[in-house]
């Protein structure tokens, strides 16, 4: 299972550069796009950091991939397919389905920004989103 092994050491290493990155003001920033091989070819791995300012609600979107996001500071509202949302906070991790609806997004506090890392792996040159 080589690929698995490619797949955890190119989410480690990426996850450690991003560390030393300075932060964004941007919402959205694609760190890194990486295609995958073996029994993932045809897919590659994103890495994005998003920061979504204080009180400004996430759009409904999906992904044409998986999601496993990691919360780096502030708190996130997060909601899949009209279900009630919940608060990821800073240190904690979520996960998207390929295809769900992210119904739900944002910073839970009105006065913080929140700011995560999001690893997608989708079809190779799939959008870093869909719309709703």
């Amino acid at each position: 299972m080589a690929s698995r092994r490619e797949m955890i050491g190119l989410t480690a290493g990426l996850l450690l550069a991003q560390s030393a990155t300075a932060q964004s003001t941007a919402p959205a920033r694609e760190l890194a796009r990486q295609p995958l091989g073996g029994e993932n070819t045809g897919q590659e791995a994103m890495l994005v950091e998003v920061t979504t300012p204080a009180g400004t609600p996430a759009r409904a979107h999906r992904h044409a991939g998986f999601v496993l996001g990691y919360v780096l500071e502030g708190e996130l509202r997060f909601g899949l397919d009209g279900e009630t949302e919940r608060v990821i906070k800073a240190g904690e991790t979520f996960f998207e389905p390929a295809g769900a609806l992210h119904t739900g997004g944002g910073s839970a506090d009105p006065n913080r920004p929140v700011r995560f890392l999001a690893f997608i792996v989708a079809p190779k040159g799939s959008p870093l989103s869909l719309p709703a």
